[in-house]
């Protein structure tokens, strides 16, 4: 076959001269040109396909972002894309005498697509590390009587020598709130890059505190993968940046390891405080532990006043019911500001006596159950 061919296009060179063998190898080049036009096409597209995937899952695991001439290399690849194939779909049927101007059009395209391909390397990273948000205030009550616990925290999160804090004490002491006002004051430090607060479920729901943890950091994780997975992704997420992990309301002992948390110390200048009511999830847990101590009972009256409105104390025979209130509060903060925002404006004393009453009634009810006045 290869010999007829041969010997047709020799014979047409003695008919027809050189211009019909130009007109040959015009038809020979151009379609070789544009063959090499479509397997670049199809090699860059596939690439690009390639890039999206890879973007897609790691937006999901990791939460970072593209680089922006990674973005920018996308578009101009579906721009192309949507070009050249307008171009070859033109081109089929085309007639020989105008090959010669269209091929130097197609050797052009191959060159922008083989330009775009060599672009597309990318041989660092797709993408940049998102800046971590540091977090928000928290709305919270000043301290009365805790100061001292407070800075004994803070001197701890300052410092290298402590990485796990325990922060316990029983329902209502105040904990929390201690925490709510650190936390606000760390918002302020520089020495951190990023201030989480979690409050943990009871139960212990490991799945659910790693969405917490992951979405405070603006980040997301994979919700079909298994809980040893996301701890492996959420590991590599909290790696990434200094940070203080608040968990408060712990109840039950746990691994930070299972959850994906790494491990605070002085290498990577991390913290981790948990918020406990039992020293015994706190000890498992490695840490350093501070006991919140109630209040005295100067620290709870003016506290009590504070809420209520020293204006009471005109009331005549309310002194009296007032203290005895004040003292069946034990010494709790939440206690004291519950109960005395309930009583703000009352001014009739057997209002204030059945209060009292009240407070006893449940004082003994959570005595008997060995439970806690307040949760």
């Amino acid at each position: 076959m290869a010999d007829i061919v041969g010997a047709i296009f020799s014979a047409l060179s003695c008919i027809c001269g050189t211009p019909t063998c130009n007109c040959i190898d015009q038809y020979r080049n151009f379609n070789d040109d544009v063959g090499e036009l479509r397997r670049k096409l199809d090699t860059l597209t596939n690439r690009k396909q390639d890039i999206e995937s890879g973007i897609e899952v790691a937006e999901a695991r990791r939460g970072q972002m593209v680089r922006r001439e990674v973005q920018d290399w996308l578009k101009q690849v579906q721009d192309i894309n949507v070009d050249v194939e307008a171009f070859l779909e033109k081109v089929q049927g085309i007639k020989c005498y105008k090959r010669a101007c269209l091929d130097k059009l197609v050797c052009s395209k191959i060159n922008v697509v083989r330009e775009m391909l060599e672009k597309g390397s990318f041989p660092g990273s797709l993408f940049i590390d998102r800046a971590p948000a540091r977090g928000n205030r928290i709305p919270t009550e000043n301290l009365v009587g805790e100061i001292s616990t407070k800075e004994e925290i803070w001197g701890y999160l300052m410092g290298d020598e402590v990485g796990m804090i325990g922060v316990c004490g029983i329902g209502g002491v105040g904990k929390t709130t201690i925490m709510k006002n650190l936390h606000n004051d760390l918002e302020r430090e520089t020495r951190f890059q990023k201030v989480i607060w979690v409050t943990v479920s009871h139960p212990l729901n490991v799945f659910e505190l790693q969405k917490k943890i992951a979405g405070a950091m603006v980040e997301r994780l994979l919700d079909d993968d298994e809980v040893m997975m996301r701890a492996g992704a959420l590991m590599d997420i909290m790696g990434r940046v200094k940070f203080v992990l608040i968990l408060d309301d712990v109840w039950e002992k746990f691994s930070l390891k299972e959850v994906g948390i790494p491990d605070p110390k002085a290498q990577n200048g991390c913290k981790v405080v948990v918020t406990s009511r039992s020293v015994e999830v706190c000890s498992y847990m490695r840490c350093k532990i501070v006991k919140v101590q109630p209040l005295s009972q100067e620290e709870s009256l003016n506290l009590f006043l504070n809420t209520v409105g020293d204006v009471v104390l005109e009331v005549p025979g309310l002194e009296e019911i007032l203290e005895l209130i004040v003292e069946d509060c034990a010494g709790l903060p939440l206690a004291i500001v519950v109960i005395a925002g309930s009583m703000r404006g009352v001014d009739d004393v057997n209002v204030w006596r059945n209060a009292l009453a009240e407070l006893r009634d449940r004082v003994k009810s959570v005595k008997d159950s060995n439970d806690e006045i307040f949760k």
